[in-house]
């Protein structure tokens, strides 16, 4: 694609670009990053499906963080996870009356190979 300067290579949209890194800025979207990526040992509730199998209610993200000295509300962890998934880093999947928190892959993967892109140019 070209951006107009002679330059001819795929970029991400601007506002895309700032809506993630916006996104990223609060210590407390990274942490539920993390979690998500990396402690599934801390659920204690598993959802049904194959397709969530890796998710985490938003039960269990509020019971780390509080364990962790993070005091939430259930409202602003909403807040954070809506963020999260508008920004394509993380996406919900329902059970029923339960919702499941996993992360993105393809949002996470075009980020990457963004700053992959930009570091190497």
């Amino acid at each position: 694609m070209s951006r107009g300067w002679g330059y001819n290579y795929p970029m991400m949209k601007n506002e895309n670009v700032s809506f993630i890194f916006k996104a990223l800025q609060d210590p407390i979207r990274i942490r539920i990053i993390e979690m998500l990526r990396y402690e599934q040992n801390r659920r204690e509730f598993f959802p049904d499906t194959e397709e969530a199998k890796e998710g985490f209610c938003p039960m269990d993200i509020l019971t780390v963080l509080h364990d962790e000295g993070m005091e939430i509300s259930n409202t602003k962890l909403s807040y954070h996870l809506k963020e999260l998934k508008e920004s394509n880093l993380v996406v919900l999947v329902k059970e029923g009356k339960r919702n499941f928190y996993l992360l993105n892959e393809e949002g996470m993967t075009s980020v990457s190979k963004w700053l992959k892109d930009i570091l190497n140019a």
